[in-house]
């Protein structure tokens, strides 16, 4: 008695590490920088590791094995785990699929693999540091069963499609068999539906009448069903799917909404096929119907997404041919007045003629103030981007400040032989950074003068309501009505009527938009195209 109550007593130790080691599953345990303390046998051996290659490590630097798209994907992937887990939450990752070295491949070839993982948050209690316990999964064998099984599941349902109804059995076998087949359609959630064509009535299973959002009193007839039940914008489409399959005795298959009572809008599969007569006329259509919403509203689901990745990746590809075009301009219009001041300076260098110091000092300036002015636009632009950026807003007289700039620029038309008019300039006093709107007037006349090879080019100054409005018309090569929306665009250029290229970045039009913006006006662009010149407006809100 004595013995038995000993044994009964006996407490057997069980040491956690040696239970961690042999878990089955591959775990780690993380501390509250996501650095590794501990990775049990399962862990190691799946990744062909060992603790002290991993340990201390964060758990974003490990197993870095995947190209570098799988890498970042990773990256995100583990954030999106564990980031604000706290104690007691079980978290379940996400599928991603993160490449491995094959087990017997001996180049360090790569086999896809597909991962989740599961985490929680451990509170020691000896109050120290909370740890996270994670159990990563290889669910790659397991996700091809599974869609394996789909598949499998897939062809059965085809098979199951492509059965004929037996459409010579005898009316009375088939009253015999009807609430059979009724029930075991209800039961799989089936509705079955037959259609007279001679008087349109519907005869159809109580789930066909709940699948179309019908009581089981509700009437149905061809009549309603199209006119009242199926979505206007799915009608057309389902009348032209039937009778063309009729037509042809097939089969037809067909999706629609329906709009239950509870206003949601539910999707339909309807199938049917037609029976005849021995003389070939119609004698009926049988078929059945499915709800389809939840894999209708996936579907769509991964159809919006295909379309936001196809938008990002035009996106994208436009981005890119915009930065060669610009690095190209950039290349092309530091390289003109680079070599031009280097030519001049090696010309003053070999010769001491007065006349040709006087000439290259003009070049030299000329060509000097061009590459401050896109070293300017660059500087500009870069700090637009990054938000950088700033106006100092004060009380500026607009129409004064264009009559500066145009006495500046009027030189420039008038050596390209270009009629340049100063218009009607009103006073008018908005909040502004004189600089910046002096850069604004500037780049808007100076693409005037560029894109205008003769005629004249127009400023003006006028106050409407307010508003005030500061206008530039030339009689250049105008633009296209479609390229009016993206002229201001940063590296866009409008074409000449010549086909030559124009000098220029492709910032100027970008700028002066975003310039605006900051003082809280608008500016648009006016064309009736080709040649037919062209009128920028930008407006300000007057000073109160």
């Amino acid at each position: 008695m004595e013995r038995l109550s000993s044994r009964s007593r006996t407490v057997i130790s069980v040491d956690a590490t040696q239970v961690f080691e042999l878990l089955p599953d591959a775990w780690l345990i993380l501390d509250e920088r996501c650095e590794v303390v501990a990775a049990n046998a399962r862990y190691r051996e799946m990744h062909g590791v060992t603790l002290s290659d991993i340990q201390g490590c964060s758990i974003h630097d490990i197993n870095q094995v995947g190209p570098q798209s799988q890498r970042e994907l990773r990256r995100s992937w583990l954030d999106s785990l564990l980031a604000g887990l706290v104690p007691g939450e079980p978290r379940l990752s996400s599928l991603i699929r993160y490449d491995t070295p094959a087990p017997d491949s001996s180049d360090g070839a790569l086999m896809p693999r597909y991962w989740q993982a599961r985490a929680s948050m451990i509170e020691p209690s000896d109050g120290r540091a909370p740890l996270i316990a994670m159990c990563m999964m290889d669910v790659t064998e397991s996700l091809a069963i599974t869609e394996r099984d789909q598949r499998e599941r897939e062809k059965l349902r085809s098979q199951v499609r492509r059965r004929q109804v037996l459409v010579d059995e005898a009316n009375a076998e088939l009253r015999m068999h009807r609430e059979q087949l009724r029930q075991a359609l209800e039961f799989a959630h089936v509705g079955a539906w037959e259609l007279n064509p001679a008087t349109g009535a519907i005869d159809a299973t109580e789930q066909c009448k709940i699948n179309l959002g019908l009581s089981a009193s509700d009437a149905l007839t061809e009549k309603r069903l199209f006119d009242e039940l199926i979505d206007q914008a799915d009608r057309a489409r389902v009348k032209d799917a039937m009778q063309g399959a009729l037509k042809r005795r097939e089969h037809f298959e067909v999706e629609f909404r329906v709009t239950w009572p509870d206003l949601t809008v539910r999707w339909v599969l309807l199938r049917g096929l037609g029976r005849y007569h021995d003389d070939n006329a119609l004698k009926s259509i049988v078929g059945f119907t499915l709800d389809i919403t939840s894999r209708k509203e996936a579907e769509l689901e991964q159809r919006a997404i295909a379309e936001s990745e196809k938008r990002a990746r035009k996106h994208s590809d436009e981005a890119a041919r915009a930065m060669d075009r610009f690095v190209t301009a950039v290349s092309h219009e530091l390289r003109s007045p680079l070599g031009a001041i280097l030519s001049w300076t090696t010309l003053l260098q070999r010769a001491a003629d007065p006349a040709h110091v006087t000439r290259a000092a003009g070049v030299i300036e000329r060509n000097a103030h061009q590459l401050a002015h896109m070293v300017d636009d660059l500087l500009d632009s870069g700090a637009i981007a990054t938000g950088k950026l700033s106006v100092n807003l004060q009380p500026v007289d607009l129409g004064a400040l264009a009559g500066n700039v145009a006495e500046d620029m009027r030189m420039s038309a008038e050596a390209k032989g270009l009629r340049f008019v100063v218009g009607e300039l009103a006073p008018c006093i908005v909040m502004a950074d004189e600089s910046r709107m002096k850069q604004v007037a500037w780049n808007l006349l100076s693409n005037a003068v560029k894109f205008c090879t003769q005629g004249e080019v127009e400023l003006s100054v006028t106050v409407k309501g307010q508003q005030a409005e500061l206008s530039v018309r030339d009689t250049g090569c105008g633009i296209e009505p479609d390229a009016l929306m993206r002229i201001f665009e940063r590296f866009r250029q409008v074409d000449p009527e010549s086909g030559g290229r124009v000098a220029g970045l492709g910032l100027g039009l970008w700028l002066v938009k975003h310039l605006v913006d900051l003082h809280h006006g608008t500016v648009a662009a006016e064309s009736a195209g080709r040649g037919e010149g062209s009128t920028f407006r930008v407006t300000l809100p007057l000073y109160r």
